[in-house]
């Protein structure tokens, strides 16, 4: 029999598809494409009309964008027509042009498509006299059947060996992973997979994969890929081009064990084997999107992490969650962690982008106006980009963000902001801060060049217990402090679909008061580089 939690779902996909008539096809492209930030430039320049407060954004909807562009093509500079020339032919069937690309499997007919690639890679590495390679097979397609139905899935394998291996990615912006030990180094899988439904005004998607909430070009305060992948239900909802609707209801892994559900295994063996089982832990989060101009969009939104049972209110995708825990109790099994966020971007002027996320974990309206911020954990981005500085196809971005003690933390460990313990917002987690400048040029299609310049603080990680005592109140990035200056630069090209040869230079200056906190290689004036190549996103 099906069980009862999940009869909400599977009667809201049974009605999307018997009430609407009028649908096409939904396929997600990843958010590290570099499709997003080509519409993104055309739009600061006011060529067509993008929004990216959500991604990824789907093929057809990107598709919708490029043929915009398309019309205005003496709009565009020389290197913008043949970069537009080149996304026809990624989205040749989605635009109904004859230009196509090249895939492993590339099968069409009246109803079906079905597009099958390699997916993998080679990298070598090194931080001071510490050295490394990785390595990464794997597999990708995606499929659509008729106008109302798509499907995607990607498999990786992934290997780091070396003596510059960072295991746990806590002071990166790379996807932390539940990992197992492997000789001289680590090794970890990526799977994702998705089957989607749209309509006209909307879409539904079961789909495990990454999503980034809120504009940040170096971090996302509100949902960013720092996690690893967790299956969801995705809700969007967009009735008007002024009017967006976003919702998530997810599956996380809490990394606490339920002891009440240990149990051994092949008990007549001479080593049984005790099976245990994680507590689980849930997330549901929404956003509401208005955009009263086309340069500006304002958003508002909340999220809510529970554990144990399923909450049937956190499957309404306009619940204001952060107050649920007032009706089951506080302090009881049932209750969850609540974040309040907004965000906002201004396109305005021309060539100008201005944004800025503020997230709300914990507000004491009594203590501010006592003028006490300590009991209150704030979080907040802001940051500006210009594109086409004194030269065509230069973009200068400069970001700061800030991370109170304590944000996306809990008394719960078991409802903290995170999945496999890595945070579900911005990746340097509480307590810390950032402020990064950079520069983007390209002079030739598939070729960029960025020069950057990053300043990090991570202050300490005192007991949580401390937080709620009362006897602490510990001040914006209280000891012991790690401090990391970066400046580097970075190329890479695309000669080919979905080919990427990479190679980033580094000089870093780390330190940090903790002895155990930061792994000795890492430590002091390093000189680092990287080279890589690809197939695949």
């Amino acid at each position: 029999m099906i069980k009862k939690k999940y009869l909400s779902f599977l009667t809201l996909v049974i009605l999307v598809i018997s009430t609407f008539n009028s649908y096409s096809q939904v396929v997600y492209t990843p958010v590290e494409s570099r499709v997003y930030n080509f519409l993104e430039r055309l739009s600061l320049k006011g060529i067509i009309d993008f929004n990216n407060e959500v991604l990824p954004k789907s093929r057809k909807k990107i598709a919708e964008h490029l043929t915009e562009a398309k019309e205005k093509m003496h709009l565009l500079n020389d290197l913008e027509k043949s970069d537009l020339q080149w996304y026809e032919e990624e989205y040749s069937y989605e635009m109904k042009s004859e230009k196509e690309r090249w895939y492993l499997i590339n099968y069409t007919d009246s109803v079906y498509v079905l597009r099958v690639s390699p997916f993998g890679g080679y990298g070598i590495s090194g931080t001071g006299k510490n050295n490394g390679h990785t390595r990464w097979p794997g597999v990708t397609f995606y499929f659509t059947y008729s106008e109302w139905f798509g499907g995607s899935f990607q498999y990786v394998d992934y290997g780091e060996f070396g003596d510059n291996v960072d295991k746990d990615k806590n002071f990166s912006i790379r996807t932390g992973h539940f990992i197992k030990t492997a000789p001289d180094g680590i090794e970890f899988s990526d799977v994702k997979g998705s089957i989607n439904f749209n309509w006209d005004w909307g879409s539904i998607s079961l789909i495990k994969d990454y999503t980034m909430w809120g504009h940040g070009k170096f971090g996302n305060l509100i949902l960013s890929d720092k996690a690893a992948s967790f299956p969801q239900i995705r809700f969007i909802f967009e009735p008007y081009e002024w009017l967006r609707f976003y919702y998530i209801h997810g599956w996380l892994n809490s990394l606490v064990y339920d002891s009440s559900f240990f149990q051994y295994n092949n008990i007549n063996s001479s080593e049984p084997f005790l099976m245990k089982k994680y507590i689980d832990k849930y997330i549901a989060i929404n956003m509401l999107t208005i955009s009263p101009w086309k340069w500006f969009d304002l958003s508002v939104g909340n999220s809510f992490v529970y554990s144990g049972d399923l909450r049937p209110e956190a499957f309404i995708p306009f619940m204001y969650y952060k107050v649920m825990d007032h009706n089951t109790g506080r302090e009881g099994l049932n209750d969850g962690n609540g974040i309040i966020f907004f965000d906002m971007a201004a396109k305005y002027p021309e060539t100008f982008l201005f944004y800025t996320t503020f997230v709300i974990d914990v507000l004491n309206v009594r203590d501010i106006l006592d003028g006490n911020w300590k009991t209150s954990w704030f979080g907040y981005t802001a940051g500006a980009k210009k594109t086409d500085l004194f030269i065509e196809n230069l973009d200068l971005t400069i970001e700061y963000t800030r991370t109170d003690p304590w944000l996306y933390k809990n008394e719960d460990e078991t409802t903290t902001y995170e999945h496999l313990n890595y945070s579900l917002g911005h990746w340097l987690g509480q307590n810390a801060d950032q402020l990064r400048i950079q520069l983007d040029y390209s002079f030739i299609r598939g070729l960029r060049f960025s020069l950057f310049n990053q300043f990090i603080r991570k202050g300490g990680l005192k007991d949580i217990a401390l937080a709620y005592s009362g006897g602490s109140r510990e001040k914006f990035l209280y000891r012991p402090l790690r401090k990391d200056f970066i400046m580097g630069i970075n190329c890479e090209y695309e000669p080919l679909h979905d080919l990427f040869i990479q190679a980033e230079y580094i000089y870093s200056d780390i330190s940090d008061e903790d002895p155990d906190r930061t792994e000795l290689w890492m430590l002091g004036e390093k000189n680092s580089y990287a080279f890589t190549v690809r197939y695949g996103l």
